[in-house]
């Protein structure tokens, strides 16, 4: 894993942790908390109509996915070389 592939967004007014991950030709983030909240794996899908959309890996933390999701893509675009 590069430096690059470490950095921090703002959720909920704190910083938490992303690392991304290379997993089988698939790109994966794992969010760590600052506090015992559980990390969180991400994954962009696409759905049936090629639409892309935050998952979470496994399912049931979705609406994390929806929230952090956006902000590393907002990252990623930011900090595109």
């Amino acid at each position: 894993m590069g430096q690059d592939d470490v950095f921090e967004v703002s959720y909920k007014e704190k910083k938490v942790r992303v690392q991304r991950h290379s997993l089988s030709g698939q790109v994966i983030f794992r969010v760590l908390f600052s506090d015992k909240t559980p990390p969180l794996v991400l994954h962009r899908a696409l759905n049936a109509n090629a639409t892309r959309f935050w998952t979470s890996i496994p399912e049931g933390r979705q609406l994390e996915a929806e929230e952090i999701g956006p902000l590393i893509t907002e990252y990623l675009q930011k900090n595109q070389k």
